[in-house]
Protein backbone atom coordinates (compact mmCIF):
# COMPACT_ATOMS: atom_id res chain seq x y z
CA UNK A 1 0.00 0.00 0.00
CA UNK A 2 1.43 3.21 -1.14
CA UNK A 3 0.17 6.78 0.21
CA UNK A 4 -0.56 8.91 -2.52
CA UNK A 5 -1.91 11.80 -0.85
CA UNK A 6 -2.47 12.81 3.21
CA UNK A 7 -3.03 15.89 5.10
CA UNK A 8 -5.88 18.53 5.99
CA UNK A 9 -8.15 20.22 3.07
CA UNK A 10 -10.89 22.18 2.84
CA UNK A 11 -13.93 19.85 3.43
CA UNK A 12 -16.17 19.69 0.22
CA UNK A 13 -19.41 20.07 2.71
CA UNK A 14 -19.09 22.93 5.15
CA UNK A 15 -15.52 24.54 3.06
CA UNK A 16 -13.31 24.48 6.58
CA UNK A 17 -9.44 23.64 6.25
CA UNK A 18 -11.15 20.91 9.05
CA UNK A 19 -10.56 18.00 6.37
CA UNK A 20 -8.41 15.70 7.28
CA UNK A 21 -7.94 13.42 3.62
CA UNK A 22 -5.91 10.63 2.75
CA UNK A 23 -5.69 8.98 -0.68
CA UNK A 24 -4.04 4.83 -0.86
CA UNK A 25 -3.11 2.86 -3.64
CA UNK A 26 -3.77 -0.87 -3.02
CA UNK A 27 -2.92 -3.45 -5.44
CA UNK A 28 -6.16 -6.11 -5.05
CA UNK A 29 -6.18 -9.86 -6.58
CA UNK A 30 -9.12 -9.10 -8.80
CA UNK A 31 -9.23 -5.50 -9.55
CA UNK A 32 -5.37 -4.71 -10.08
CA UNK A 33 -4.59 -1.37 -8.33
CA UNK A 34 -7.26 0.67 -6.91
CA UNK A 35 -7.36 4.20 -5.37
CA UNK A 36 -8.87 4.15 -1.94
CA UNK A 37 -9.68 7.43 -1.05
CA UNK A 38 -11.20 8.01 3.06
CA UNK A 39 -11.94 11.66 4.77
CA UNK A 40 -13.34 13.27 7.58
CA UNK A 41 -14.32 16.73 8.87
CA UNK A 42 -13.82 17.41 12.54
CA UNK A 43 -15.86 20.69 12.12
CA UNK A 44 -19.05 18.90 10.13
CA UNK A 45 -18.61 15.54 10.91
CA UNK A 46 -18.57 14.55 7.07
CA UNK A 47 -17.34 11.46 6.29
CA UNK A 48 -15.79 10.06 2.55
CA UNK A 49 -15.12 6.33 1.59
CA UNK A 50 -14.80 5.80 -1.94
CA UNK A 51 -12.57 3.04 -4.22
CA UNK A 52 -11.57 4.16 -7.62
CA UNK A 53 -9.87 2.20 -10.23
CA UNK A 54 -6.31 2.92 -10.97
CA UNK A 55 -6.09 1.21 -14.23
CA UNK A 56 -8.44 -0.13 -16.73
CA UNK A 57 -8.31 -3.49 -18.64
CA UNK A 58 -9.86 -4.00 -21.98
CA UNK A 59 -13.57 -3.72 -22.28
CA UNK A 60 -15.55 -7.35 -21.79
CA UNK A 61 -17.96 -9.72 -22.25
CA UNK A 62 -18.11 -12.77 -20.48
CA UNK A 63 -20.99 -15.78 -21.49
CA UNK A 64 -21.50 -18.11 -18.76
CA UNK A 65 -23.69 -21.21 -19.63
CA UNK A 66 -24.86 -22.93 -16.15
CA UNK A 67 -24.66 -26.63 -17.51
CA UNK A 68 -26.32 -27.84 -14.15
CA UNK A 69 -26.63 -26.98 -10.28
CA UNK A 70 -22.95 -27.65 -9.79
CA UNK A 71 -21.67 -24.79 -12.51
CA UNK A 72 -24.36 -22.61 -10.61
CA UNK A 73 -23.54 -23.12 -6.73
CA UNK A 74 -19.78 -23.08 -7.58
CA UNK A 75 -18.90 -20.37 -10.20
CA UNK A 76 -18.07 -17.32 -8.37
CA UNK A 77 -19.06 -14.28 -10.20
CA UNK A 78 -16.96 -10.88 -9.71
CA UNK A 79 -18.91 -7.65 -10.73
CA UNK A 80 -16.99 -4.28 -10.54
CA UNK A 81 -19.25 -1.39 -10.21
CA UNK A 82 -19.11 -1.03 -13.98
CA UNK A 83 -20.49 -4.49 -15.05
CA UNK A 84 -23.73 -5.11 -16.23
CA UNK A 85 -24.92 -8.56 -15.73
CA UNK A 86 -28.24 -10.06 -17.61
CA UNK A 87 -29.33 -13.32 -19.02
CA UNK A 88 -31.17 -13.38 -21.97
CA UNK A 89 -32.49 -16.60 -21.44
CA UNK A 90 -34.44 -15.74 -18.11
CA UNK A 91 -34.99 -11.63 -18.96
CA UNK A 92 -32.95 -9.69 -16.78
CA UNK A 93 -30.73 -7.54 -16.22
CA UNK A 94 -28.78 -5.41 -13.41
CA UNK A 95 -27.39 -2.53 -14.57
CA UNK A 96 -24.97 -0.09 -12.47
CA UNK A 97 -26.13 3.08 -11.47
CA UNK A 98 -23.92 6.01 -10.27
CA UNK A 99 -23.80 4.45 -6.37
CA UNK A 100 -23.02 1.02 -8.08
CA UNK A 101 -20.64 -1.19 -5.91
CA UNK A 102 -18.69 -4.32 -6.50
CA UNK A 103 -19.21 -7.89 -5.47
CA UNK A 104 -18.19 -11.17 -5.17
CA UNK A 105 -20.25 -14.23 -4.74
CA UNK A 106 -21.16 -17.18 -6.40
CA UNK A 107 -23.60 -17.21 -9.20
CA UNK A 108 -26.33 -18.86 -7.18
CA UNK A 109 -25.26 -16.12 -4.46
CA UNK A 110 -26.29 -13.49 -7.62
CA UNK A 111 -29.21 -15.28 -8.59
CA UNK A 112 -30.82 -15.16 -4.85
CA UNK A 113 -29.83 -11.58 -5.19
CA UNK A 114 -32.10 -10.96 -8.78
CA UNK A 115 -34.93 -13.03 -6.58
CA UNK A 116 -34.64 -10.29 -3.50
CA UNK A 117 -34.82 -7.53 -6.32
CA UNK A 118 -37.89 -9.47 -7.94
CA UNK A 119 -39.84 -9.33 -4.50
CA UNK A 120 -39.35 -5.91 -4.30
CA UNK A 121 -40.67 -5.26 -7.55
CA UNK A 122 -43.94 -7.14 -6.35
CA UNK A 123 -44.40 -4.70 -3.68
CA UNK A 124 -43.50 -1.85 -5.99
CA UNK A 125 -45.65 -2.75 -8.64
CA UNK A 126 -48.88 -4.97 -7.40
CA UNK A 127 -50.46 -5.11 -10.87
CA UNK A 128 -47.07 -7.03 -11.83
CA UNK A 129 -47.20 -9.26 -8.65
CA UNK A 130 -48.34 -12.26 -11.17
CA UNK A 131 -45.83 -12.20 -13.69
CA UNK A 132 -42.64 -11.61 -11.27
CA UNK A 133 -43.64 -14.62 -9.21
CA UNK A 134 -43.63 -16.67 -11.66
CA UNK A 135 -40.18 -15.29 -12.55
CA UNK A 136 -39.21 -16.28 -8.92
CA UNK A 137 -40.29 -19.78 -9.26
CA UNK A 138 -38.41 -20.31 -13.21
CA UNK A 139 -34.99 -18.25 -11.14
CA UNK A 140 -35.26 -20.78 -8.20
CA UNK A 141 -35.94 -23.81 -10.39
CA UNK A 142 -32.68 -22.51 -12.43
CA UNK A 143 -30.45 -22.45 -9.62
CA UNK A 144 -31.09 -26.49 -9.20
CA UNK A 145 -30.96 -27.50 -12.46
CA UNK A 146 -28.70 -24.75 -14.37
CA UNK A 147 -29.73 -24.43 -18.26
CA UNK A 148 -29.48 -20.63 -18.65
CA UNK A 149 -26.91 -18.16 -19.25
CA UNK A 150 -25.33 -15.25 -17.62
CA UNK A 151 -23.99 -12.49 -20.03
CA UNK A 152 -21.65 -9.71 -17.69
CA UNK A 153 -20.10 -6.94 -19.90
CA UNK A 154 -17.51 -4.28 -18.33
CA UNK A 155 -16.52 -1.71 -20.34
CA UNK A 156 -13.21 -1.35 -17.78
CA UNK A 157 -12.57 -5.29 -18.17
CA UNK A 158 -12.59 -5.86 -14.60
CA UNK A 159 -15.74 -7.88 -14.00
CA UNK A 160 -16.22 -11.78 -15.04
CA UNK A 161 -16.50 -15.34 -13.96
CA UNK A 162 -14.37 -17.75 -12.87
CA UNK A 163 -16.74 -21.07 -13.40
CA UNK A 164 -16.65 -24.33 -11.76
CA UNK A 165 -15.83 -26.38 -15.31
CA UNK A 166 -13.78 -23.91 -18.06
CA UNK A 167 -16.14 -25.14 -20.87
CA UNK A 168 -19.13 -23.09 -19.57
CA UNK A 169 -17.22 -20.04 -19.77
CA UNK A 170 -16.65 -17.90 -22.66
CA UNK A 171 -14.59 -14.41 -23.07
CA UNK A 172 -14.77 -11.63 -25.36
CA UNK A 173 -12.66 -8.37 -25.95
CA UNK A 174 -14.99 -5.91 -27.07
CA UNK A 175 -13.39 -3.06 -29.39
CA UNK A 176 -14.38 0.28 -28.19
CA UNK A 177 -16.52 1.37 -31.10
CA UNK A 178 -19.11 -1.85 -30.70
CA UNK A 179 -18.94 -0.95 -27.11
Amino acid sequence: MTVVFGGEVTCPVCGSKTFRYVELLYETPFFGNVLIQSGYCSACGYRLFDVEYAEVGRPTRVIFTAKDGLDVAKSFLIRSKTGIIYSPDLGFSLEPGTQAESFITTVEGFMYKVIDYAERLKLLQPETAEEVERFIETVHRKIEEGGFTLVVEDPLGKSFIMPYRQETVRVEHLDEARG
